[in-house]
């Protein structure tokens, strides 16, 4: 998933997030920020598949395996992110 932190002029970077064997799923969660457009990663659990690929609170989601998610609602997004 392509993340940005905060204000559009904040840099973007490309985090892998991959799934491991022995944590279930990828150990973040994700919601929209009232009055903001797009979706946000809240909590990051610690030792998660999510932590060690650099996601941190508050990052946008911009792409999710290479596809733009611009527009798209939460449901369609957390689909595209299993």
């Amino acid at each position: 998933a392509m993340a940005a932190n905060g204000s559009a002029a904040a840099e973007s970077r490309l985090c892998h997030v991959r799934k491991v064997p022995n944590f279930d799923g990828y150990g973040f969660n994700l919601h929209a920020e009232k009055g903001k457009p797009g979706q946000y990663i809240g909590k990051v659990d610690e030792g998660s598949p999510a932590e060690a690929a650099g996601l941190r609170r508050g990052d946008r989601i911009l792409e999710v395996n290479g596809q733009s998610i611009a527009g798209e609602t939460h449901k369609q997004v957390v689909a595209r992110i299993k």
